[in-house]
């Protein structure tokens, strides 16, 4: 498989696994309808946190060869490095606010990345 199209499909997997955390984290908000009552479902950020620090690494490698720039390389370990503290710190409305903040924009992000390779066309 050629490597724009193994970078391509590590984005797709970054956007993914990125909107995965969003719905993780808003599942603490009473105002949704995917609402939890109790923390299980933080839980999915132990899934997600290995899915992302894997594709860090990969994404490193990539990185190397010049293929991907470093503002994408660093998405995946500072949305998993933050998930993770905010997790192991006690549940509050800010620190769920602070995950969509830094969740939103990181989706945004790894989105533009994606949509700016060329890696399908051939």
């Amino acid at each position: 498989m050629e490597k724009n199209k193994k970078v391509v499909i590590l984005n797709i997997l970054l956007v993914g696994t990125i909107i995965l955390n969003l719905f993780i984290f808003t599942s603490r908000m009473r105002f949704f309808p995917w609402f939890i009552e109790d923390a299980w479902g933080y839980l999915g950020v132990f899934l997600t946190a290995p899915i992302l620090i894997g594709i860090y690494f990969i994404l490193r490698h990539f990185h190397k060869q010049q293929l991907v720039t470093s503002t994408n390389k660093i998405i995946p370990l500072f949305v998993a490095a933050t998930s993770l503290i905010i997790v192991f710190m006690p549940t509050t409305h800010f620190l769920n606010i602070v995950a969509i903040v830094i969740n939103l924009p990181s989706v945004f992000l790894a989105a533009n990345f994606l949509f700016n390779q060329n890696g399908w066309e051939k």
